[in-house]
């Protein structure tokens, strides 16, 4: 259990005047516990909807599947499960995960005041039962209202992102050995995700673009059978999590020499980053960060890229603070976050450089090391 967030989510909740809450976001879950989902093949027929979460008095019960009930009760956090996988019947885990909710909220029918929950990610018939089940409550739609909490990370957090940014580092390292002429995209991946499960010792879920040519120039995707070619640019933005948390980084390379344009464009995206780092520390706004550094782009003659300049890395892989035009969050002690900028050239390359950074009291820690 992330005994911090508990406390910061109990105080929370009394600020608001809420007697309890129902969590359905998998991201909070995993802020709260540690705990996250499988997510390496997608929503699974054995399990009935998300892992939930329901926190009264400062105490967190956890409803999974029984077939996640040993990583979700590894957490310390209270656990109810119900019959996922089985031979004996036909697979009906939304009528088990029902009727497991249902079971759990009984004991609390007579609980009055307000209950918050997290309406957008809570399936519509579970909403049904929760009405049922508790009468003489007063259910409030939390909305966003507990992201922002993760924000400021703990020193436990930190650590667990520091080790998924290791992981991160290690795939840029790995890639670097393995850039010749012939190697498709297809190979280089397996290659580097090879490498960073044998460090890790398990299976890593990971979120990548590895691109090389052309494809380059459009931001990004996965890796297909194209063969490196000599002065190829070659992409790898590297996004893995290990015990919960989100690494995230990424670098370009160039197949032997680099074509003029593109070695260009790599030196004006690498003064954007460190103009970037160099500009964070408490208080600065997002907004004017996503600023910046586009400027720095735009001022150096080329298009600035079409998306985020960075985002916050934490239980979700893109966290608050957003480094964009809108936001105006300040940056604060404790968060952590990446700045990405690149120059994206259709039809001839690009490149995007990504490093992550702990924002301290006096301005901000490197986090990645794959750059120098």
């Amino acid at each position: 259990m992330h005994t911090e967030n508990i406390i910061k989510l109990a105080e929370f909740l009394r600020s608001q005047g809420l007697q309890a809450a129902l969590l359905a976001n998998p991201f909070n879950l995993t802020w709260l516990t540690g705990y996250a989902p499988p997510i390496q093949t997608g929503p699974s027929p054995f399990e009935g909807g998300p892992g939930l979460g329901w926190f009264l008095n400062g105490e967190l019960t956890m409803l999974v599947s029984d077939g996640e009930s040993g990583p979700a009760g590894a957490s310390g956090a209270n656990l109810v499960s119900y019959a996922g996988y089985t031979v004996d019947e036909p697979l009906a885990c939304p009528d088990r995960l029902a009727d497991a909710f249902g079971g759990m909220l009984k004991p609390y029918a007579s609980l009055k005041g307000k209950v918050g929950v997290e309406m957008a990610q809570l399936p519509a018939a579970l909403f049904v039962k929760l009405q049922v089940a508790l009468p003489q409550a007063t259910l409030v739609d939390l909305g966003q209202q507990i992201d922002p909490l993760r924000l400021i990370k703990t020193a436990q957090e930190v650590e667990k992102i520091r080790a998924a940014l290791r992981l991160a580092d290690l795939a840029q390292f790995e890639i670097r050995k393995h850039l010749q002429p012939g190697v498709t995209e297809l190979e280089l991946w397996t290659l580097v995700k090879s490498k960073v499960e044998q460090q890790a010792g398990c299976r890593v879920p990971v979120l990548a673009d590895l691109v090389a040519g052309v494809r380059t120039g459009d931001i990004g995707g996965l890796p297909s059978g194209y063969a490196l070619q000599h002065g190829d640019p070659v992409m790898l933005d590297f996004v893995p999590r290990i015990d919960g948390y989100w690494g995230d980084n990424c670098n370009a390379y160039f197949v032997g020499q680099a074509p003029q344009a593109l070695e260009k464009i790599y030196h004006i995206v690498r003064g954007a980053l460190k103009a970037g780092a160099e500009t964070i520390r408490p208080g600065v706004r997002a907004n004017e960060l996503d600023g910046l550094v586009r400027n720095y782009i735009r001022q150096a003659g080329y298009e600035p890229y079409p998306h985020h300049t960075g985002h916050g890395l934490g239980a979700s892989f893109h966290d608050e603070p957003r480094i964009v035009p809108y936001n105006t969050q300040p940056l604060a002690p404790g968060m952590v976050l990446v700045l990405e900028p690149g120059i994206y050239l259709p039809g001839v390359g690009g490149v995007r450089l990504e490093d992550a950074f702990l924002v301290t009291e006096g301005g901000c820690e490197l986090l990645t090391r794959h750059l120098q």
